[in-house]
């Protein structure tokens, strides 16, 4: 029997819940947090830092679990493919100050932060980057052996915030469009695109439909997990295991908060009420409301 026969049975009742056996652990090693990483029109799969597999386009997922601050990480050195990957230098899972275990943190608050400074970065970019985890079971996953398998999604600045495209929303405008619609991001199919007008890693989304019971189900049980808690409070290099830090970094100079100049997509400082949400988001550019879409999943097969 073939891998690809064996993954589309139906598991077993009795094994639904029977989780990771004491004999895998052993065979395997410790359990490997999953990653979908976007690039270039493909998902690559990480597991435990091992690309294992791609996903070409759009996916559909239910997102079951998020980040509930938008959060920061800081390298001191540019990226480089071929270098062994380190931890970041520093990073907030809250948005305000640096975690504990960051390597070489650069400021007791994030808004005092010499990082934070337009300018800082590449260009007219900021050092620190502006990001949010979330936790998505994959559509496509359901009826396979893969089925409940939860995977971590990092959206850097550019898949948070700006402006929309028709109906697919940047992260942020795509959670306000729903609550202010009266729907759940949880009890919804999102699909996941690539944006076609920014670069190559930003993805945008739209809502496809209503989840199934047997999703919802799913998504009830994982969402709660601790192994889901926490792939939402952990960077990348954590989910994939890497130990190595990066070298020392001198102590950076704080500087006055009012000295932090503000950059493109900033974050509002507070969330903004129902009725001005709901006054700033844009229409749709000629396509559907959302009245109007999930009207239309009613009447699909």
């Amino acid at each position: 029997m073939s891998n690809i026969q064996l993954f589309n049975q139906e598991v077993p009742d009795f094994l639904q819940n029977a989780g990771v056996s004491e004999l895998t652990k052993s065979l395997v090693g410790r359990p490997r947090n999953k990653r979908l990483v976007p690039k270039n029109g493909i998902w690559t799969k990480m597991v435990g830092g091992e690309a294992m597999g791609k996903l070409k386009g759009d996916i559909d997922v239910i997102i079951v679990n998020a980040a509930p601050h938008v959060g920061r990480i800081f390298y001191a050195t540019a990226w480089n493919p071929d270098a062994e990957p380190t931890a970041p230098d520093c990073f907030s899972n809250d948005g305000r100050t640096p975690d504990a275990k960051s390597a070489n943190v650069q400021a007791s608050r994030c808004d005092d932060c010499p990082q934070n400074i337009k300018g800082s970065g590449q260009g007219q970019s900021k050092a620190c980057r502006y990001n949010r985890f979330i936790a998505v079971l994959l559509k496509d996953d359901f009826g396979t052996a893969l089925e409940g398998e939860v995977y971590q999604i990092k959206l850097a600045s550019k898949s948070l915030f700006g402006d929309n495209d028709g109906n697919a929303y940047t992260f942020e405008n795509y959670t306000k469009y729903l609550g202010n619609n009266g729907k759940n991001v949880d009890h919804v199919v999102t699909r996941i695109l690539f944006n076609e007008n920014n670069d190559n890693q930003s993805v945008m989304f739209a809502p496809v439909g209503y989840i199934n019971r047997q999703q919802y189900d799913v998504a009830q049980r994982v969402a709660s997990l601790p192994a889901t808690k926490a792939l939402i409070a952990m960077t990348p290099s954590q989910a994939d295991g890497v130990t190595k830090l990066p070298p020392p970094l001198p102590k950076a100079k704080v500087v006055d908060v009012e000295d932090v100049e503000d950059v493109e997509d900033e974050p509002p400082s507070k969330r903004p009420s129902k009725k001005t949400a709901e006054a700033e988001m844009p229409a749709p550019k000629s396509k559907k409301a959302l009245a109007d879409v999930v009207s239309a999943w009613s009447k699909e097969d």
